[in-house]
This record gives structure tokens, C-alpha cells and sequence, in this order.
């Protein structure tokens, strides 16, 4: 049923209105129902980039708990590499041991044998009428000295094999110790690597009074070939949320003192309530240039402008 309005007297604004009230209640709900749809899908583009910020740290911290579980790995080889090259040494060392006491025996027993030889012999010059057993005996010590000779050769023999051998094991033990040291001298240098810090040449804040609102924290500056990397934590000193947007621009030593404008297109907005990781890459840059960092807020009042050099 529709509803009728009746107006008594001359007013025809109202009389307008009235006759097209429900043209004006429909377009209110569809203007409601527009930004209701508005709202929902900013709401949810907000949450696919929070996933995709929380996957990409996920995938940081794997390759890092891979890359230290690679290490720990190759470091545990060197150990198990180096008790069995030590434990060899030592077996060897015993083994040459043994063969040392084993000849000072055989030489004893070679003095020994000599001794009696001569002494058989003022018997066999004594006793005439006893050559022929004398000279059986003879013949038999000279037979046992000659293995016994033999015995020492083969001795003399094994020696030197043990040697060698020896020596061998000395020269793949310091193969092994050197390349500890590399390794050693690999960590130290990926441990300096990842502890160095840059600091600014050129600090100058706006002047806005807000000085501890935002700051520049964990800023690493890898270059190399040409190509930089930058990557920096934008950190938030306050309880309240902060709106505004940051910017990286590569400058000459002569340009560090000139002023550089707020740009939407070159500059990145952000919106933190703890921090946010920011990162950029150039390329075809030269060393001995300088990164500035900028950061303005949501009035786009310039709160940090600082300089870096860029190092090769």
C-alpha cells in the first residue's frame, strides 16, 4: 500500500519532498550499503598484508635456522674427521714402538750370538778332535744368524714404511688443521659482517618538536657490483599508533645539505604501532655516494633526515 501525504495550504519544497521521500531512502541505503562494502574490503586487504609480512618473516627464520644447522653440521664432520685421523696417529705411534724395542731385542740377541761364535771358535782351536760337531754348530748359529739379519732388514723395512706412512698422517692433519682455520676465520668474518653497524655522517631533524616519536634501528647497507641493498627497522618510541610515510634517495657529498621535498611517488607509507621492517634495492650505484633516510609524518612535518655512506 503506498502512503498518501496530504498538504493543506501553498508549500511546494515540502510538498516535493514528501512526494519523493522514498527516492531519497532508497539512495541513503545504497550510499550505507557502498561504504559498508568499502570498509570490508579495506579490512580485508589490511589482513592479507599482515599474512604475507608474517610469512615472509617465517621464511627468514628458516633460512637461518638452516643455514646455522649446515654449519653445526660440517663443524661436527671436522671433530669426527680429526678423532680418527688422531686415534690413527696414535695407533701408528704405538705401532713404531713395539718395532723399536722388537730391533734393540734382535740386537741383543745379535751381540749375544757373536759372543758365542767367538768363543766357539777358541773351543773349535782348542779342541782339534771336536771340529766336526763344533763345525755343525757353527753352521747352525750362521744359519740362525742369517734369519735373524733377514728379520732385521724386513724390520729396517717396516720401519721406514711406518715412517712414511707416519709422516702421511703429519701432512693430512695439518690439511685438516688448515682447514679449520679457514673455517674459523669464515664465522669470524660472517660474525663481523653481521655485526657492523652504519652510523650517519649527516643527522638533521625538522622543527617539529616530536623528536622521540619514530626511529632508525637494525640499518644494514650491503653493496656490492653496483647493486645496494638497504634494510631498517622503523620503529615506533610511542603508545599510540603513528601514520606518515619514508623515503630512500641516493645523494652525492655535494647534495648532502640540500633539502629534498615530500614526494608521493617516491616515498612509502607506513602505519606501525611497534615497528616495521622497510627494504629497497638500487642498482648502478657508485661507491662513495651517501643513502639519506627521511621520515615525515601524517602532516608531512619531516621528523628524521639522516646520511649514510656507502662503502664498497
Amino acid at each position: 500500500m503506498e502512503t498518501n501525504f496530504f498538504v493543506i495550504g501553498e508549500n511546494p519544497r515540502t510538498a516535493f519532498f514528501l512526494r519523493n521521500i522514498k527516492f531519497f531512502l532508497i539512495s541513503l541505503l545504497v550510499i550505507i550499503m557502498a561504504l559498508s562494502v568499502a570498509v570490508a574490503y579495506l579490512y580485508y586487504k589490511n589482513l592479507l598484508d599482515q599474512e604475507q609480512f608474517i610469512s615472509k618473516i617465517k621464511n627468514e627464520k628458516n633460512r637461518s635456522e638452516s643455514l646455522v644447522n649446515k654449519l653445526k653440521q660440517t663443524g661436527q664432520k671436522d671433530a669426527i674427521w680429526e678423532q680418527q685421523v688422531l686415534s690413527q696417529s696414535s695407533q701408528q705411534k704405538k705401532l713404531n714402538e713395539q718395532q723399536a724395542s722388537l730391533l734393540e731385542r734382535q740386537r741383543r740377541e745379535l751381540s749375544e750370538l757373536n759372543s758365542i761364535l767367538a768363543q766357539r771358535e777358541q773351543v773349535v782351536y782348542q779342541f782339534q778332535n771336536e771340529k766336526t760337531s763344533t763345525q755343525e754348530q757353527i753352521n747352525n748359529l750362521q744359519l740362525k744368524v742369517s734369519s735373524l739379519e733377514k728379520e732385521l732388514q724386513n724390520a729396517q723395512n717396516s720401519l721406514k714404511e711406518s715412517i712414511s706412512e707416519n709422516q702421511n698422517i703429519q701432512a693430512q692433519l695439518q690439511v685438516v688443521n688448515n682447514e679449520k682455520e679457514k673455517l674459523a676465520q669464515k664465522k669470524k668474518k660472517r660474525k663481523k659482517i653481521a655485526s657492523t653497524k652504519v652510523t650517519a655522517v649527516k643527522k638533521r631533524k625538522s622543527k617539529y618538536s616530536a623528536n622521540s616519536i619514530v626511529s632508525i634501528e637494525k640499518l644494514k647497507i650491503k653493496y656490492k657490483n653496483g647493486f645496494l641493498s638497504v634494510n631498517y627497522n622503523l620503529t615506533n618510541k610511542t603508545n599510540r599508533l603513528q601514520l606518515g610515510r619514508t623515503g630512500m634517495y641516493l645523494s652525492s657529498k655535494k647534495n648532502l645539505e640540500n633539502d629534498i621535498p615530500f614526494r608521493l611517488k617516491t616515498s612509502i607509507p607506513y602505519k606501525i604501532k611497534r615497528y616495521r621492517i622497510i627494504s629497497r634495492k638500487f642498482s648502478k650505484v657508485k661507491s662513495g655516494s651517501y643513502l639519506r633516510i627521511l621520515i615525515w609524518n601524517n602532516k608531512k612535518q619531516l621528523l628524521i633526515d639522516n646520511a649514510y655512506p656507502i662503502q664498497s
